[in-house]
């Protein structure tokens, strides 16, 4: 998949800005492969991906039968509740990151090792992830009721604390985009390229997809 560049030269755009552009400038990608058999319902789920010099930035668009935001603090168990994910592995071996976000907004950020403990990103680096969501900030148990929303992310390539990034032209990595809700009412794992393992899994990074910045 190509990631192209957008408001090149902009220190911190405002995320009003971020999304706007993204929804003129950026082609939508589909999450569409739902994995395991016992888990099939399918949310319609969009994304769009870009960068700066200065961020990376994602914008998940939702459409799912029930919704829940319960966690509220950083690096908590966002992936119970109606969860997107974007998981990065700089330079394409078992090596990668996870940034899990909740649908108001609340963030787990961590770096593994495949098999290996992950080493979670202290708070402050967490705080620096600008988000914005159509469901504002505040914590709410299940909605049981069809509901479409939005969260636009703007990710410092410095939150990436294990690596000094600063994509250019043709690099290359590899990663992975997902939704999920592991304790709704309806379980639901899908994400953007096929991961082929016995049981539900995202922490699969044989599975990741090429990502060429442009």
């Amino acid at each position: 998949m190509k990631v192209q560049q957008i408001l090149g030269g902009f220190l911190n755009p405002p995320l009003e800005l971020i999304a706007e552009t993204l929804d003129l400038e950026i082609e939508s990608l589909q999450l569409e492969m739902v994995n395991w058999d016992e888990f099939p319902y399918k949310p319609d789920v969009s994304v769009r991906i870009a960068y700066n010099e200065n961020e990376l930035f994602l914008q998940y668009r939702v459409s799912e039968q029930s919704v829940k935001a319960e966690i509220s603090e950083s690096n908590g168990k966002v992936w119970t509740d109606s969860c997107v994910e974007f998981f990065l592995s700089p330079e394409g071996n078992d090596e990668y990151y996870n940034l899990e976000m909740n649908c108001i907004g609340t963030a787990l950020l961590g770096f593994r090792k495949k098999v290996e403990q992950a080493v979670h990103a202290p708070a402050e680096l967490i705080d620096r992830i600008r988000r914005i969501s159509s469901l504002g900030e505040s914590p709410f148990p299940e909605r049981q009721e069809p509901t479409e929303w939005q969260i636009t992310i703007a990710i410092p390539w410095e939150s990436f604390f294990k690596h000094n990034l600063k994509p250019v032209n043709g690099k290359k990595m590899r990663g992975n985009l997902y939704k999920c809700g592991d304790e709704l009412t309806v379980p639901h794992f899908v994400s953007w390229t096929k991961i082929k393992t016995e049981n539900p899994s995202f922490h699969a990074p044989e599975f990741f997809g090429g990502l060429e910045f442009e």
